[in-house]
Parts: structure tokens; sequence; C-alpha cells
């Protein structure tokens, strides 16, 4: 059995929960509304990468770690041992994957940023918030959108590839030939 590396969330979330057990609350508590409130936000952070990134990938790189173990006996064993470490990896990874798919957008995320860069990655992910908020809140924009850029393609059409510009043009060249050859 591999070893499981220890969780780096749990020291900072000791070292902040030790921080407001000993606050001295003197008055006026401003700056100690003000530590804890700042505290507290750091403990829900570390708390939500503590479950997410800590917890939950240690689990799914043991159930990973079993699966591709299991793989190797596959590829060793006679057929009848094989199906049953065939079944066993399945199960395996059933309950792999809902581990996987909870800390799926963290390592993606994590993948893209380490292949473009971490500022591109930011502004792509400004940008694609901004769009979610957008569409979240404002349902009707984007239909309303996409209306105005339908009416905009059609009226170029009507402009320059109906039949009545073509001819209007082919006559405006005959007037020009004809001023000329009078002239």
């Amino acid at each position: 059995m591999l070893d499981i590396a220890p969780n780096p969330y749990l020291e900072p979330i000791k070292k902040f929960l030790h921080d407001l057990k000993v606050t001295r609350w003197t008055f006026p508590y401003l700056l100690q509304i003000m530590h804890t409130v700042i505290t507290v936000f750091l403990l829900i952070i570390l708390f939500v990468l503590y479950v997410t990134i800590g917890i939950i990938s240690q689990i799914s790189n043991s159930f990973w770690d079993l699966i591709s173990g299991l793989t190797q006996k596959m590829s060793f064993s006679n057929p009848m041992e094989s199906s049953f470490y065939a079944l066993s990896a399945t199960l395996y990874f059933i309950l792999f994957l809902p581990f996987f798919l909870i800390q799926f957008p963290i390592w993606v995320s994590g993948w893209f940023a380490s292949k473009i860069g971490f500022r591109p990655f930011i502004i792509i992910l400004i940008i694609a918030v901004i769009s979610i908020g957008i569409y979240h809140f404002q349902p009707n924009l984007a239909s309303d959108t996409l209306t105005k850029i339908i009416d905009i393609q059609d009226s170029i059409k009507t402009e320059y590839f109906s039949s009545d510009t073509t001819s209007t043009y082919s006559n405006n060249t005959n007037d020009i030939e004809l001023t000329n050859s009078k002239n």
C-alpha cells in the first residue's frame, strides 16, 4: 500500500483556530472584530480547500492506486483471476468517480494554468465568471443580442446581396459611360 501524504491545509487551520482562541478582547473591540472576521473568512477558505483538495484528493488517489495495482495484476494472472480483478477494478472505479468529479474543476484549472501561464488563466477565468454572471442575472440579454446580430446579418444580406443593388450599380455605370461619351 502506498503512503498517503498528509493534508497540507491541516496545520494552517490549526494555527488560525489557535489565533482565534487566544484573541484578547479589549475595549474598543474594532480591531478584534476585524481580526476575527478576516480569520473566519480564511478558515472558511481553508476548510473548503481542506475538503476538496485535501481529503477528496487523498481518497481519489487511494482508489486510483488500487485500480492501477489491479490492472497490473490482471496482466500477470490467469483468466479466472483476471475476471475477479476486473470486477474489483470496476467497483473501485465506481467509488473513485464521485471523488474525481468533485476535484475535477480544480484539477483542470491547475492543468490549464500550467499550460498557458497564470496571468492568461486569470484573465480567461475573469471573463468566464463575468459571462456566466451576465447570463445568470440577465438571461434575456444573450437572446436579445443574438436577435440583434441576426437582424444585422439580414440587413447586410438585403443591402449588398440582393438583385436590386446590383442592377442599380449597373445602371449607374451605364449612366457614367453615357455622360463620358457625350462629353
